[in-house]
């Protein structure tokens, strides 16, 4: 029976989602005659926190309890680095994160009607089978940080389908970090799996708690320091997601 009323209620999250994503494209549009960067995304900012978070979410019946906030410092660069499981990922940090920053997305995510055209706005694409392309977004989100900036990547580059809570990294978020001097802003998203199984395409009502944990200067590393700092934001996260995540506490 849950199965059968996940099928209704799916249709109702994608289409209600998507009207949300149409009313901010036409609120969107006219914020690009605003030169000042810096002051269109805290509109921008604003309009998600409104109308995903505080409004989408609970009418769609996914709320999301936002905990560790006071950790972020205003006068602090971060690169943020969330657990990575399904779409409802993008849409918890586009509409809970306040400080000044960019998502790095997959150029695939623009062909996605109205989604595609908000992200053109707000994020910097990067086509992953493109040597020159992946490159060149290094060197731009590395001019960002430096330029004040934030960065938010998905350090497990796809989905992590497997039964770990955290899937393998890559160096990319860490690498852009150190050269910038920039702080590593580790996010666990907790039961994520919960609304949506990766075995499934249909969602299920329920809250997950985004956790921002203690940040991570890399003040003083040096590229040798890639490796400790990568796993060590997999840790935090992972030990977080398999002590307070119902599914992984189920499968350990």
């Amino acid at each position: 029976m849950k199965k059968i009323l996940s099928i209704p209620y799916s249709i109702y999250v994608a289409v209600s989602f998507f009207l949300v994503l149409c009313l901010l494209l036409i609120i969107y549009t006219p914020l690009l005659l605003i030169k000042n960067d810096r002051k269109r995304m805290r509109i921008i900012f604003f309009l998600n926190k409104l109308f995903i978070w505080k409004i989408w979410t609970n009418i769609a019946f996914l709320p999301v309890k936002v905990e560790g906030r006071e950790k972020i410092k205003d006068d602090v660069v971060y690169v943020f680095v969330p657990n990575h499981s399904n779409m409802l990922d993008i849409v918890y940090t586009s509409s809970c994160i306040d400080q000044y920053y960019k998502p790095l997305v997959k150029k695939e995510l623009l062909s996605f009607p109205v989604l595609g055209q908000l992200l053109q706005i707000v994020s910097l694409p990067v086509d992953r089978k493109s040597p020159e392309s992946r490159k060149a977004s290094t060197q731009k989100m590395i001019e960002w940080l430096k330029s004040g900036i934030g960065l938010l990547i998905f350090p497990e580059g796809t989905r992590n389908r497997t039964p770990e809570p955290v899937k393998e990294m890559y160096d990319g978020a860490f690498r852009v970090a150190i050269e910038a001097q920039a702080s590593i802003a580790p996010i666990a998203l907790i039961n994520l799996r919960g609304l949506q199984p990766v075995d499934s395409i249909w969602f299920y009502p329920g809250k997950v708690t985004m956790r921002f944990l203690d940040p991570i200067s890399t003040q003083g590393m040096t590229e040798n320091d890639i490796d400790a700092l990568r796993d060590k934001t997999r840790k935090m996260i992972g030990d977080v997601l398999q002590a307070e995540d119902e599914f992984f506490n189920r499968t350990a």
